[in-house]
C-alpha cells in the first residue's frame, strides 16, 4: 500500500523513517504553516488579540472539533493534552477515603501515576484489571464487571490503550458504571482521527482526546468533553479570572476554563485547519481512517508473530510482541534507532515487549520490510 500524501507535504524530515505517529503525532505543511501565522498575528498586536480576537476564533475552532467528535461545543473546553484534562476531571471526582476507582493494567502510565497519588492522598484503593493477551473482548468485558463492587466510585478507562495499541469496547463498559450512577473518564488521548468517535454515545462523565495525534494539530492541544451532569463540579486546576461571576463569556465552563493566564493558543486555534488538511489529503475522515485501519493491519501481518487482538479491536497503530537478545534493553534499542533515524517505540510493559507502528496518510507497506531487517539487525526476533 502506497503513501496517500507525499512526505514532502508534511512538517516531518524525509531523512527519517517515522512509524511512530501515535505519540507525538506529525504536521501537514499547511497546519504549521497556519500556527506560525497565528502567533505572528498574536506577537504584533497583543492585547488586540487576546481582548478582540482571541474568544470568538477559540469559539469557532471549539465549534470545529465538536462537529468532528460528535459532542455539544457548549460542553467542551480546550486543554493542553490529555493528561492535563484527566487531571481537571480526577479533581471533580467525588472520592473519599475507602472508595474504590476502577481501571485497567494498560492504562496510560502518566494517568495511572495521577490515580495512584491521588488515591494516597484520600485513602482510596486503586482496582486494576488485567488486560489479558491475547485480547478478548468479550472476557474484558466481564473482567471488568466483575471489578465493580459497592466501594467503587470511578472508573478511568482508555479507549484506546496506548502500550498495546487495543480498542477497548467503551461501548459496553461504561453503561456498566453510569447505570450504577458511578462516573466515568475515558481517556481517549488515540482516538480522535484514528476510529470514528461519537463522545457523547459513549456516555462518559468526562471524555478527553488530543489533537497533536491522529488529527494532525500542533503539540499542546487536546479537549475535555463534560457530560450535563457533570459540568457544575468541573473547575479548572488553576483558578483566574473565570472564577469572578462578571468575566468571560456567559457559558461559565468556558469563562473557568478558557483561560488560566497567558499563553500561545496558536496551537489551538489551528486545529480547523489540520481537521481540514487532511480530510483533503485523504479523500474525507472516513477514507482516512478505513485506509489507516487497512495498512496497519497489512503492517502487522508483514510484520508476523502473534496476533495481540482482533482486526476489530485495532485502529491504526498495532503492537507486535519481540523478543530481545539478552543484555539489551527496551529503552536502548529505541535509543539506538534514534539516532538511526528511526521512530519507532519498542515498549516495555507489564504485558510484554513489543515494537508499535502507526499508520497515518505519509505511510506505506515499504516501511515495514525496512524494519524487518533492522530489528534483524539487532538480533531482535518477532514472537512467534
Amino acid at each position: 500500500m502506497e503513501a496517500v500524501s507525499p512526505i514532502e507535504q508534511w512538517s516531518l524530515s524525509p531523512d527519517v523513517v517515522h512509524l511512530n505517529h501515535g505519540s507525538y503525532g506529525g504536521c501537514p505543511r499547511a497546519v504549521t504553516d497556519a500556527s506560525n501565522a497565528i502567533r505572528a498575528r498574536l506577537d504584533a498586536a497583543p492585547m488586540r488579540f487576546y481582548l478582540l480576537e482571541w474568544q470568538a476564533e477559540l469559539d469557532r475552532a471549539r465549534g470545529a472539533v465538536a462537529e468532528l467528535v460528535h459532542t455539544d461545543p457548549e460542553r467542551l473546553v480546550f486543554v493542553p493534552g490529555a493528561t492535563a484534562a484527566v487531571a481537571i476531571a480526577l479533581a471533580a471526582a467525588p472520592l473519599a477515603t475507602g472508595d474504590e476507582i476502577v481501571t485497567t493494567t494498560h492504562a496510560y502510565p502518566a494517568c495511572r501515576n495521577q490515580l495512584a497519588r491521588l488515591a494516597d492522598r484520600i485513602g482510596a484503593r486503586v482496582v486494576m484489571v488485567p488486560v489479558e493477551m491475547p485480547f478478548d473482548p468479550d472476557a474484558f468485558v466481564d473482567a471488568i464487571a466483575a471489578a465493580i463492587t459497592p466501594r467503587t466510585k470511578l472508573a478511568l478507562l482508555d479507549h484506546i490503550t496506548s502500550p498495546s495499541a487495543i480498542v477497548l469496547p467503551i461501548d459496553r463498559l461504561v453503561p456498566q458504571f453510569r447505570a450504577r450512577g458511578i462516573p466515568v473518564i475515558v481517556d481517549g488521548a488515540h482516538a480522535p482521527g484514528q476510529i470514528a468517535l461519537d463522545v457523547d454515545a459513549v456516555g462518559a462523565t468526562w471524555y478527553v482526546g488530543n489533537h497533536h495525534k491522529w488529527l494532525c494539530a500542533p503539540k499542546a492541544s487536546g479537549f475535555l468533553a463534560v457530560a450535563a451532569d457533570a459540568v457544575a463540579q468541573t473547575l479548572p486546576l488553576v483558578t483566574s479570572h473565570g472564577a469572578t461571576p462578571a468575566y468571560g463569556p456567559p457559558n461559565r465552563l468556558h469563562a473557568e476554563l478558557d483561560w488560566s493566564g497567558t499563553y500561545d493558543p496558536s496551537a489551538q486555534l489551528a486545529v480547523p485547519t489540520a481537521i481540514a488538511a487532511i480530510d483533503q489529503m485523504g479523500g474525507g475522515w472516513p477514507a482516512v481512517m478505513a485506509r489507516n485501519h487497512a495498512l496497519v493491519l497489512a503492517m502487522r501481518e508483514r510484520l508476523g508473530g502473534r496476533v495481540l487482538a482482533p482486526a476489530d479491536s485495532i485502529g491504526t497503530m498495532a503492537s507486535v510482541p519481540i523478543e530481545l537478545p539478552a543484555g539489551l534493553a527496551p529503552a536502548e534499542l529505541e535509543k539506538q534507532f534514534l539516532a538511526d533515524g528511526w521512530e519507532v517505540p519498542i515498549v516495555n510493559s507489564a504485558a510484554g515487549q513489543f515494537v508499535r507502528v502507526s499508520a497515518h496518510l505519509y505511510n506505506h507497506l515499504a516501511q515495514i520490510d525496512l524494519l524487518v531487517a533492522k530489528l534483524a539487525s539487532h538480533g531482535v526476533r518477532i514472537s512467534p
